[in-house]
């Protein structure tokens, strides 16, 4: 998409194809699903992002280390969410599981600047704030069982410092803004559908 706005017939989008051609898309309703973007698009629409609702959002990321040593992986095979500190924003380092039988650490957080290009690639730069806080509930896990996992990056409607938002899902004539949606929305994927849904008619 190269660019949004409103126009006598609805919501007008220009979109650029891979091939590199260009059309406009008009519709009468727009789903502003555009996670790390969502509050771009929607300023685009001119949409004041520090309103009622609060729309801006900051970016956070999360890094994940991967316990490696099969037999202490093996160990594990739920998932643990220690309680997390009043001052932290997010849920702190726990463990997860994948079908696949791999287990990891994480994420941390870690606010970034708004023109924070964004970076995929694995670092081990944490590994010694990882392990201190594993070794909280796992005393016998070692530096040499961990090697850096992936890396993500999450939307808040929060900031550092203050209380964690919740999603917000808004309807304003046509225009549903879905804001904010970090990881659990993909486990409410189906309610957050059903919810836009019922909104838009």
């Amino acid at each position: 998409m190269r660019s949004v706005g409103r126009g006598s017939s609805g919501f007008e989008l220009d979109i650029r194809d891979p091939q590199g051609g260009e059309f406009r898309l008009v519709a009468s309703m727009l789903v502003n699903s555009a996670g790390l973007a969502a509050d771009r698009l929607a300023e685009a629409l001119g949409y004041d992002l520090d309103g009622e609702p609060r729309m801006r959002q900051t970016v956070n990321k999360g890094r994940y280390y991967d316990i490696v040593t099969p037999e202490k992986a093996s160990r594990l095979r739920r998932l643990i969410y220690p309680l997390p500190h009043a001052d932290r924003s997010g849920l702190g380092t726990h463990v997860t599981l994948d079908i696949d039988g791999g287990v990891h650490l994480g994420p941390d957080t870690e606010w970034l600047e708004e023109s924070t290009s964004l970076d995929f690639r694995a670092d081990d730069a944490r590994r010694e704030e990882f392990l201190a806080a594993a070794r909280q509930f796992l005393p016998w896990l070692e530096a040499d069982d961990l090697m850096p996992g992936q890396v993500g990056y999450r939307t808040k409607l929060s900031g550092p410092g203050e209380s964690p938002r919740d999603f917000l899902i808004w309807e304003d004539n046509g225009y549903v803004h879905l804001g904010g949606i970090e990881s659990p929305g993909m486990t409410a994927s189906l309610a957050i559908a059903i919810r836009v849904r019922e909104l838009l008619t």
